[in-house]
Order: C-alpha cells, then structure tokens, then sequence
C-alpha cells in the first residue's frame, strides 16, 4: 500500500491516495466514485503533465458537447451502477449461501456454544 511506504509522510500522500480510490472502477458498480459524483470521467494529473494521446488530441468543443451528453445520461448512468450492484450482492449472496450446511436442531440436544453469547448482554 502507497502510505505504508511513506511512513511519516501519510498526510501529504492522503490526497492522492483519495484521488486513487475515486478514479478506480469498482467492482461491484463497475464505475469510478467520480464518475458516479460528477457524471463524468476524471484527467489524471499524470496524463496532463506527460501529455497522452488522450489530452493530446482533446477538442475543447467536442469535450464540451460530450459533458453535456453525459449529463443528459447520468440518472442512465447511475441507475445501471445501482443494477450492477444489486447483481453483484446476488452473486455474493449465492456464493456463500452454496457454502452453508444447514443444520437443524432438536428440542433435547446438546449444542456446543461460545461462553459469550450465553451471556446476558445488558
């Protein structure tokens, strides 16, 4: 991990640790956090300053006219993002459900249980 490296310095990496974790796809939206905030998808400071094919070839018109047809589609967007999500706990849900043995108790029996949870909690 990034701030383990740092040691000392974790407040000066927390900036772009966040901006990492907010320009990263999740598994389970299958978008970034930015994205899903903002409607659009974020420049990578890197790809500024390096100067990719990306930044490069960016047409300030035609960025203009995509954002406003991405904001004509984020409630689109957002709605999948929620879909997506609902699959991927389903998926989740499935998975170790399969991994469940049932087991049926019968009045009579000894059932062995943690001394914690014998006790009252007040």
């Amino acid at each position: 991990m990034r701030l383990g490296k740092a040691k000392g310095n974790c407040i000066e990496e927390i900036p772009t640790v966040l901006w990492s974790y907010r320009t990263t796809p999740r598994t389970r939206t299958r978008e970034t956090p930015f994205s899903l905030t903002y409607g659009a998808e974020a420049t990578l400071l890197t790809e500024v300053m390096i100067g990719t094919l990306r930044t490069s070839h960016a047409d300030e018109e035609a960025n203009s006219r995509v954002l406003r047809l991405n904001l004509d589609i984020f409630d689109e967007m957002q709605e999948k993002a929620s879909i997506c999500q609902a699959a991927y706990k389903r998926a989740t849900e499935r998975y170790y459900s399969q991994r469940v043995k049932e087991k049926a108790f019968k009045v009579g029996e000894y059932v062995l249980r943690k001394n914690e949870a014998s006790r009252a909690q007040p």
